[in-house]
């Protein structure tokens, strides 16, 4: 039988890893361990084949999880395996009336492994998780549970293991086969495409969970991140504990692709959060493409790798100016430059930005592929009138450039940006009035 998606919800750490090692020596399938609403995520994105699931959890937890499991418009229903102790005998049986497909008692003995691992061959030979395994995935679980990693092969590209910690590309771009090889001082000059995400409003959503949920949600959050970067040609450089910061080495096409399906598989994520009654979650990406020097710094006995340019720093502005205009995805000119005359993306252009801190402005535009259907078609064919207004503005041109970003709000009121030029043009003038300069570059005051 193929290896079963294991989806484990709830309980007590103890029984969850007692579950684990059970089905990772019987070599049946992988098990993850997630919050609720991340086995929400999972399961609409068509990755779980059975969701075992704990009923020492709020309800609310538990019906939003098995409503989701029973759905059928989109895939077939993932079967339910309810969990809990002698004395929560009502609760598993009012799971069992819902649906459920089967139970078992917690805690687990390790001793009678048949009592679980025949029960889950049982559901997979349904073909109803058989089924699911067939299903191609835009992204897969970047991180296997300990227990089921098979061994490294050994090799001096298997020092110690340690290579999970130092990308492989970077020993590859620096002319190392190993980390045995890498001296301090190590360093090579590239041009790359910078990328670097954040999730909005971080601390705000972290101070609703204990520091073992927001661990578990980072996990999560960097597991969906992680593979479309790589699949899509980039490699981490460093996780910034809520965000990001990724490089490619390749065309900066890649970099742009790779931002738009994070937009769209945390489009998918917020699907399942909101199923189970949790805050969204929103995240800005900057790309900019640049010169890096990529190389090892530190001492003899302990080295770190890392990515020093003013670049890095212009991305992360970029995705600061996603606060800024309430938008996903801010690219650079440079990035645009880069793309071949007939890429697919839809972009917009914002005109010449200054970020705080900076003393040269940089060419920005807007990447709103991933935008509602509606708001990205509206903003399409409202482009030569949103030409005019960025022209307007500019040239200083500002009582114009107002009108027109007026109009265009008018047509389309969830248009952010243009809600932000209306209101600076107004502000603006107001300015110029007053005996300030005008140098066509917008300013801005966040990171």
């Amino acid at each position: 039988m193929n290896q079963l998606r294991i989806i484990y919800a709830g309980g007590e750490p103890t029984d969850q890893e007692a579950f684990k090692v059970i089905v990772m020596a019987s070599g049946i399938g992988e098990v993850q361990v997630l919050l609720p609403p991340e086995a929400v995520a999972e399961i609409l994105a068509q990755r779980a084949d059975v969701l075992v699931l704990d009923v020492k959890q709020p309800s609310q937890d538990v019906l939003s999880l098995m409503r989701t499991a029973a759905l059928t418009n989109v895939r077939q229903p993932v079967p339910v395996i309810i969990t809990g102790s002698q004395d929560a005998a009502d609760r598993i049986e009012a799971c069992l009336q819902r649906g459920a497909a089967d139970y078992l008692i917690t805690p687990f003995d390790a001793k009678y492994p048949s009592l679980i691992v025949r029960r889950l061959k049982a559901l997979g030979a349904t073909g109803r998780a058989a089924r699911q395994l067939e299903v191609t995935q835009a992204v897969k679980p970047a991180v296997t549970p300990d227990a089921a990693r098979p061994p490294a092969p050994a090799g001096p590209d298997n020092f110690d293991d340690a290579q999970r910690f130092v990308p492989r590309e970077f020993l590859q771009l620096l002319a190392r086969k190993s980390l045995r090889d890498v001296r301090l001082g190590d360093h090579v000059e590239r041009n790359m495409t910078v990328f670097f995400t954040d999730i909005r409003s971080f601390t705000n959503l972290s101070e609703s969970m204990s520091p073992r949920d927001n661990f578990k949600f980072l996990a999560s959050f960097l597991r969906n991140v992680t593979p479309i970067i790589r699949q899509a040609g980039g490699f981490v450089d460093k996780y910034l504990g809520d965000g990001v910061l990724a490089l490619f080495p390749g065309e900066p096409a890649q970099a742009v692709l790779a931002a738009t399906q994070v937009q769209r598989q945390i489009a998918r994520y917020n699907h399942g959060r909101r199923q189970a009654g949790y805050r969204q979650v929103r995240v800005g990406i900057g790309l900019h493409y640049g010169t890096l020097m990529l190389g090892t710094i530190g001492t003899v006995d302990q080295m770190q790798t890392t990515v020093i340019s003013d670049d890095v720093n212009v991305a992360s502005r970029l995705e600061g100016m996603t606060k800024t205009f309430d938008i996903n995805v801010v690219v650079s000119g440079s990035v645009v430059a880069a793309l071949p005359s007939d890429h697919p993306f839809k972009l917009r252009g914002l005109g010449s930005v200054t970020a705080k801190g900076k003393t040269e402005s940089v060419e920005v535009f807007e990447c709103y592929d991933t935008d509602p259907d509606e708001l990205a078609e509206l903003k399409t064919s409202l482009m030569s009138q949103w030409d005019a207004g960025m022209e307007s503005y500019r040239e200083g041109k500002l009582i114009r450039a107002g009108r027109i970003f007026g109009r265009i709000v008018e047509l389309n009121p969830t248009d952010t940006v243009a809600t932000y030029f209306r209101d600076r043009s107004s502000l603006a003038v107001v300015s110029q009035y007053r005996g300030k300069a005008w140098d066509g570059s917008e300013h801005l005051e966040t990171k």
